[in-house]
């Protein structure tokens, strides 16, 4: 790799790496916010804020679903404490954040002096970028920045504002029936007496529909598309190497992670679970942990490294009002760069090694990443790797999906002699031959689970 070439993918790195910051401050903050006003001032201090934007306005549109209202901001429009200086309103299709809105599509306007759509609030400024926050196909309002500078906004903040205007949609939904519970709530106590039994029945329902809601959140695919490595990175950093990934929804609680160090590459694959937090945000917060065990702690054994992700997951989450037991189960190798020696550490997801034509597993912890009944250390396996052998890490996705003539789960005992059978060939024939057995043995059932598997030849 010429100097050129690693000075861009090094510059790359760290522009994802401070994006991955904003997002996992932000989803941190969020699980916080209790009010509307929580979460759109959130918005704006700590994800615009932190992107270094010297604007920003969040519109959110009003109860009748025909003006866009601001409702908080950062820069010129926010002069003390949580206050907008002369706020104002904008029906759908007027200006740059109207027309947004109407048409449901984040827009860059490299220059507003061009654009007859333009409306000028406290200040004339040269460049503007805009997103429409949408929850179920519906628009709730619109992030919108301005600057000084025309061409200001590369394409690439396009991306990092539409994942924080999907987290930020669905938190405001959540948050909305929140308080609409708590008012019903109030109003049961009022009224105890002479309705218990009607309004029993009634917040039963609330709290039914209310877990329906919750259960059925799914953040874009941009969350996991910001956490997870380019396909360019993933085969720069492992060489000879595939990763077979496939989402049941939108998104997924699987995550593969890589990391390149002086003297270690590390890889992994991880499953993170979802119960009241949704499993993308949960894969967020484990990412951040990942990175920071490796850039901030400096650690280099998978095992210490896995010990501190669990001390920074736990300590994300205890910092919500609910008891939160969330976390992931994770594979993670340590590759010396300059020798064949491998080192893994797993909860949950274990290494398999193919070497001369026999399947050996190196067996993980029984203990996921997340508050647990009893933290063990986890084990550090160290292994001397010869030319030609071959790594696996797989999630239970790929196993536990039923199919075939029966309608049975595949297992895992067939999985690892289908792999078996692919180890040695090159890493794209063994991605599409995994593929096509996957797809032929689910048919026409619905997907079950995550599906992440990565293989490595040495």
């Amino acid at each position: 790799m010429n100097s050129v070439k690693a000075d861009e993918l090094l510059e790359g790195l760290r522009k994802k790496e401070r994006y991955l910051e904003v997002i996992y401050h932000f989803a941190s903050v969020l699980l916080e916010a209790q009010t509307i006003e929580d979460v759109v001032w959130s918005v704006a201090k700590n994800a615009i804020a932190k992107l270094g934007y010297r604007d920003c306005v969040i519109y959110l549109m009003d109860d009748e679903g025909k003006q866009l209202v601001q409702r908080a901001a950062h820069g010129p429009k926010n002069p003390v404490a949580l206050d907008i200086k002369n706020p104002i309103g904008l029906q759908l299709g007027q200006g740059v954040v109207g027309s947004v809105a109407l048409n449901r599509k984040g827009e860059i306007i490299p220059d507003t002096s061009k654009d007859p759509r333009y409306i000028v609030d406290d200040d004339m400024r040269l460049s503007e970028i805009a997103v429409p926050i949408i929850h179920s196909g519906k628009v709730i309002g619109v992030i919108d920045s301005e600057h000084e500078e025309r061409n200001f906004y590369p394409p690439e903040d396009l991306q990092i504002l539409e994942t924080i205007a999907s987290m930020t949609a669905t938190k405001l939904v959540q948050t909305k029936d929140n308080e609409k519970l708590r008012e019903l709530q109030e109003h049961l106590q009022q009224l105890v007496q002479e309705r218990t039994s009607e309004l029993e029945k009634a917040l039963v329902e609330v709290h039914r529909q209310k877990s329906e809601i919750t259960d059925s959140i799914h953040y874009a695919r941009r969350i996991q598309a910001a956490i997870l490595p380019s396909d360019r990175i993933f085969k720069e950093n492992l060489g000879e190497s595939f990763i077979l990934y496939k989402p049941k929804d939108i998104v997924a609680g699987d995550f593969y992670w890589t990391e390149l160090t002086e003297h270690h590459l590390f890889f992994a694959v991880a499953d993170c679970t979802g119960h009241g937090v949704p499993g993308a945000m949960v894969s967020v917060v484990c990412h951040a942990a990942l990175n920071r065990a490796v850039k901030e702690f400096q650690l280099r054994r998978p095992a210490e490294i896995l010990e501190k992700v669990r001390e920074l997951v736990i300590a994300t989450f205890e910092k919500s009002d609910e008891v939160v037991m969330d976390g992931m189960d994770i594979g993670l190798c340590s590759l010396h760069v300059n020798k064949r020696e491998l080192e893994y550490a797993g909860a949950y997801i274990s290494l398999h090694l193919v070497r001369n034509g026999r399947l050996s597993e190196i067996k993980a912890n029984r203990q996921p990443i997340a508050k647990y009944s009893e933290h063990r250390p986890f084990t550090n396996h160290l292994l001397d790797l010869e030319k030609n052998d071959t790594i696996y890490l797989f999630s239970d996705g790929f196993a536990d999906q039923f199919g075939g003539k029966t309608g049975k789960k595949l297992r895992t005992k067939v999985l690892k002699s289908i792999l078996l059978g692919l180890a040695g060939k090159p890493a794209d024939e063994q991605k599409k031959e995994l593929e096509k057995q996957f797809e032929d043995w689910k048919g026409n059932l619905d997907q079950v689970d995550d599906v992440t598997l990565l293989g490595l030849t040495i």
